[in-house]
């Protein structure tokens, strides 16, 4: 198939345990809003946070009621104070606390940690404590994307399932468990025909889309774009073209960052897949330049579209005349580029290449 092969829904069917996998988004959304009911933020001094230990397990004390920390919390806390939490887990809960009171104790002693401490509870039988982030951090519920999700699905929009090879357990790409969710949503019973008459596949193009979310600080809110062939058994996404990423950490202003990623969202889904062929079909046919020193001229030239050089040339070299068409096409410099960022670990990086590609789409040449 062409394109490229996106990774991160595999990733999830390899490592999620089987409470973690959601049948449907009706299912999912129960299960985050269960845990926004279940919870319960407070903020308090980090100089008042004090650990003891009880029954081998670590409890948050405050001079009230002890509450006990969950195993995330706990990793968060151990970072707070940079102390091995790999390590600590390996000590009598005793020794731990003691450590980690060491810890609070010299954070405040060198003047960082007279901040405040965000703190998420949750109850269940008893209360715990979900996550230790700082005063900073702003939460974004799961069950504020579950329930963005559950409309699109009333539009057309659903959970995607593996289209061939499929495992026997043909489950959905749909995951939320105690520190993070992940959803890839397809759309319905369409398809884009293969526009490019280079390519030797006849394989139909879907639309779909990935969101994440943390509501503990575990990874930052974001969603994927792009259309693909298909999502074999085990989850790769084959035949990746026009991949689009935008991301968000939580703090500061995310929440109108959220507002804007919940309106760029709605526009994709709302795009007709006829609009895309057509975008496709024109930027397949549409030359930037002849020769590959006469594309990289004519790109680092514009104003708008902030690449570097190395980073135009590294996106022409990418491309893949059998698959993508030729390089000097809006559509091959689309590929190429999209191919190249996908090369980099930095979540930045292939964000920022990945927005600069898009833009090719609409650029006169």
């Amino acid at each position: 198939m062409d394109g490229m092969t996106l990774t991160q829904a595999n990733r999830e069917w390899a490592s999620r345990p089987a409470d973690e996998r959601m049948p449907d988004l009706e299912t999912m959304h129960s299960r985050a809003l269960a845990q926004r009911s279940a919870g319960m933020e407070k903020e308090v001094p980090f100089e008042s946070l004090r650990l003891e230990a009880k029954d081998e397990s670590l409890y948050l004390s405050r001079g009230a009621q002890p509450i006990k920390l969950m195993n995330w919390a706990f990793t968060q806390l151990c970072a707070k104070v940079t102390a091995p939490s790999e390590y600590l887990a390996t000590l009598p809960a005793t020794l731990a606390a003691q450590n980690l009171n060491h810890g609070l104790a010299k954070r405040i002693a060198d003047g960082v940690g007279n901040g405040i401490a965000n703190l998420l509870f949750h109850k269940n039988s008893e209360w715990l404590v979900r996550a230790v982030l700082t005063g900073a951090y702003e939460r974004i519920w799961n069950c504020e994307l579950t329930e963005r999700l559950l409309d699109k699905q009333a539009d057309g929009w659903e959970p995607a399932r593996p289209d061939f090879n499929k495992q026997g357990d043909d489950f959905p790409s749909l995951y939320l468990g105690d520190r993070n969710m992940f959803a890839f949503i397809r759309y319905r019973n369409d398809y884009i025909q293969q526009p490019i008459a280079f390519s030797n596949s006849s394989a139909p193009i879907y639309k779909g889309f990935i969101v994440y979310n943390s509501e503990v600080g575990d990874k930052k809110l974001g969603a994927l774009s792009f259309l693909y062939n298909g999502m074999c058994g085990n989850h790769l996404i084959w035949g990746a073209r026009d991949v689009m990423e935008v991301e968000a950490r939580h703090v500061g202003n995310v929440r109108e960052r959220f507002q804007l990623f919940d309106l760029k969202l709605r526009e994709y889904s709302r795009k007709s897949l006829k609009e895309d062929e057509a975008i496709i079909s024109r930027a397949t046919r549409k030359v930037i330049a002849a020769t590959k020193e006469q594309v990289l001229d004519t790109l680092f030239g514009k104003r708008s579209l902030k690449l570097s050089r190395k980073a135009i040339e590294a996106g022409y070299d990418a491309c893949l005349p059998n698959e993508d068409g030729p390089a000097n096409t809006v559509w091959g410099m689309v590929q190429g580029l999209t191919r190249f960022s996908q090369i980099s670990r930095n979540a930045d990086v292939r964000i920022a290449i990945d927005k600069e590609a898009g833009k090719l789409l609409e650029m006169n040449f």
